[in-house]
């Protein structure tokens, strides 16, 4: 049997991306050794031409496929929809990356494989050694050091440098068990202080979590950022204050 990954894809407004996407993809991507994947795009309520060049984009490439929402929910709830897809599909491993061109595709090989080796979570590192960012703005950096140094000091799971990057590798049925919790909501923010809450929630049922060094290259970015500066520093804060309990935190990790 087939080992099987799903590289979720969530967009809003990225047409002038797909280009340099389909570049990436629709060319042999590496993969570990008997592993088959399939791309899903989150389409999240866009309203530009992102979904029709999707949707050609599928007529042309058996492995991709999208799921839609009608009304932009936030990356937050792209990431969920995605994950429920693979869990759908059958997924062993999901893996999540942006889909402005600034994550190179190889990396998700490296990814990948540390899952295969053992791995809960494998996530893409700027702040790994060997790791980078060219092109990024100087007060970007300021704004990613300073997420880093803060929700490092309240969740400090070990080995982990780099909490809000959103390339990252999942043990699907790790992911499974994180949906599956009792609670009023698995995500309370739509910022992309989301994509630290999935991480943290995640890891307390993770044994192992990898880093993989890699070069985030914003100089290869199409589209215009959609983050929201203030209100995600903002949701940052509030992430770090709420009680340990509503955000299954408080477990230690021993990192490789």
């Amino acid at each position: 049997m087939k080992y099987f990954a799903v590289i979720v894809l969530p967009m809003y407004n990225e047409e002038l991306s797909i280009p340099s996407l389909r570049t990436m993809f629709d060319g042999n991507i590496p993969m570990p050794p008997g592993c088959d994947y399939r791309i899903v795009v989150v389409n999240d309520g866009s309203n530009d031409g992102t979904l029709n060049l999707v949707n050609a984009w599928i007529q042309e490439n058996r492995r991709v496929s999208v799921v839609s929402h009608s009304q932009n929910l936030g990356l937050g709830q792209a990431i969920l929809t995605g994950f429920a897809e693979a869990i759908r599909m059958g997924a062993n491993c999901v893996v999540t990356m942006d889909a402005d061109a600034s994550h190179p595709g190889d990396i998700i090989n490296e990814l990948i494989t540390a899952v295969l080796k053992g791995a809960d979570i494998a996530i893409a590192s700027r702040f790994a050694e060997g790791g980078q960012q060219i092109g990024v703005p100087f007060m970007r950096r300021i704004y990613s050091q300073g997420a880093r140094n803060l929700l490092s000091l309240f969740f400090p799971l070990k080995g982990v440098r780099d909490y809000t990057v959103g390339f990252r590798a999942y043990r699907t049925h790790i992911v499974n068990q994180a949906l599956s919790r009792k609670e009023d909501s698995f995500l309370r923010f739509r910022s992309f202080a989301a994509m630290v809450e999935i991480l943290l929630k995640i890891a307390t049922l993770a044994n192992k979590i990898n880093e993989v060094p890699f070069v985030l290259r914003y100089d290869h970015k199409q589209s215009p950022s959609k983050l929201r500066f203030w209100s995600t520093v903002r949701d940052y804060v509030r992430l770090c204050f709420l009680p340990k309990k509503k955000c299954y935190l408080g477990r230690g990790l021993r990192i490789d």
